[in-house]
């Protein structure tokens, strides 16, 4: 928002401010807002009113006539034309794909990180600090900082790296994470002696008042610096080995018959081809690929356009409920059935096409679903929505057999599409370990290996 000083506004109004700035261009039900700025009991109508007026009438002095909060008849909407809204730019940069050149990468990085001014809501209550959106976001930014020292190092610029990594550091005196990465960047910038010392004062602060001893992470991280000097190395992202392949997958996923024929004939067929696995939600499920975190994914389709996929099997989509649900009673239903029932939705970071296809929005007759304010990321999120709330979301047909619940009826929906899930990867330089994956996923597509559900 530009220089305003929202310091100046009361709590309430900076919250329901925030609320907004963090769903930009998006549209909050007043629920929401009333559980983000006063806390999971809400307030009153009048009080949501007045606040919001307030707001209204800070905007208008602070941007301008055009910049209000509107209501939409569904929630609402902050407006505030030409201003410049570092959340959504960052928004924007931390979820674009990543240059193959690490210097570009780096500077990319540090812009996007450069956009903070300190964590979200860190003067709000409790509530807000803690509320899964909030957490995500602020997980984001660590990411990105460790991606920068990373990038930093493979450009040999590593003190490119310390103005981020520091003020992390500094916000967060317990991320070990953090820490372990700045002792490297430390190193690699000829810092040694400054290094041991951070490092004793973080073994310290851990033992004195968690009491706990440093993770494996910080113990190679001092490792490091006791050796004789030499270059550093990358801690966490190494170049991947050429008979090393990292996928990445949701838990149940790799569990489909599909999916673990085809590992099975990987180890079979290819014991010189090293496999790991990362499990991944929803968001990471779009970010792993360009951000480097996995060679090939196992996805349920559709993935964003230009993406390379390779079909392993073909399965239905389900109806998911609570026990309670006036649903839950039904042998099957059509998607008509679902018209008048809200769907659970996904964080709006998952692309839309695939939010798309799992709400089936819009429906055949046109109309649009509608969300409720949850927008999890990953399937333990979404089937406690799902469990507490009077809500529905459509999932694998195959959660009937991975994710067994006595509080979640699945319910078979005769008229919706099938569905297909593939590995999916990024064009670029021929990988043989990759190469040999995917000719082996053909193979055991066409032979029926692993056929069942999906």
């Amino acid at each position: 928002m530009g220089d305003a000083a929202v310091a100046a506004t009361r709590p309430a109004v900076r919250n329901v401010l925030g609320a907004l700035l963090m769903y930009p261009g998006g549209t909050l039900s007043a629920a929401r807002v009333a559980e983000l700025a006063w806390g999971p009991g809400g307030c009153s109508p009048g009080a949501l009113q007045t606040t919001v007026t307030r707001l209204r009438d800070w905007l208008k002095e602070q941007c301008g006539p055009p910049a209000t909060v509107v209501w939409d008849g569904h929630g609402y909407r902050l407006e505030v034309p030409g201003a410049e809204d570092d959340f959504r730019e960052y928004q924007q940069l931390a979820l674009a794909p990543r240059s193959a050149d690490p210097d570009e990468r780096a500077q990319a990085l540090h812009h996007a990180l450069s956009l903070w001014r300190g964590p979200l809501f860190a003067d709000g209550p409790e509530w807000i600090r803690t509320d899964p959106l909030v957490r995500r976001w602020e997980e984001s930014r660590i990411s990105l900082a460790l991606e920068l020292a990373d990038a930093a190092l493979q450009a040999g610029k590593p003190e490119f790296a310390l103005d981020q990594l520091e003020q992390l550091a500094s916000e967060l005196p317990y991320d070990e994470r953090v820490h372990a990465r700045l002792l490297t960047i430390l190193l690699a910038s000829g810092r040694r002696a400054e290094a041991l010392r951070r490092y004793d004062e973080v073994r310290r602060r851990l033992s004195e008042e968690l009491g706990v001893g440093p993770s494996a992470e910080l113990v190679e991280a001092h490792a490091e610096l006791v050796r004789e000097p030499r270059s550093a190395r990358l801690p966490f992202h190494d170049p991947p080995k050429s008979g090393e392949l990292v996928i990445g997958s949701h838990e149940a996923m790799i569990a489909l018959p599909a999916v673990r024929a085809l590992l099975a004939e990987m180890r079979a067929r290819h014991p010189e081809i090293t496999i790991k696995v990362r499990h991944l939600d929803f968001v990471e499920q779009v970010t792993a690929l360009p951000q480097g975190q996995v060679d090939v994914i196992v996805a349920y389709l559709p993935v964003p356009a230009g993406v390379p996929v390779e079909p392993l099997a073909t399965g239905t989509r389900v109806v998911a409920c609570s026990n309670t649900h006036a649903l839950a009673s039904r042998d099957h239903l059509y998607l008509a059935d679902m018209a008048d029932h809200m769907v659970v939705s996904l964080s709006p970071s998952v692309h839309q096409e695939y939010r798309d296809f799992w709400a089936v929005d819009p429906r055949p007759d046109g109309t649009r679903v509608v969300y409720t304010d949850d927008e999890v990321t990953n399937l333990e999120e979404l089937f406690s929505a799902v469990a507490i709330g009077p809500h529905i979301t459509v999932v694998p047909e195959a959660c009937r057999e991975l994710y067994p619940r006595p509080d979640i009826s699945y319910i078979d929906v005769l008229d919706m599409a099938p569905i297909t899930v593939a590995l999916a990867w990024l064009p670029g330089p021929v990988r043989p370990a990759l190469t040999t994956l995917i000719k082996e996923a053909t193979r055991v597509r066409n032979n029926g290996l692993g056929q069942g559900l999906c």
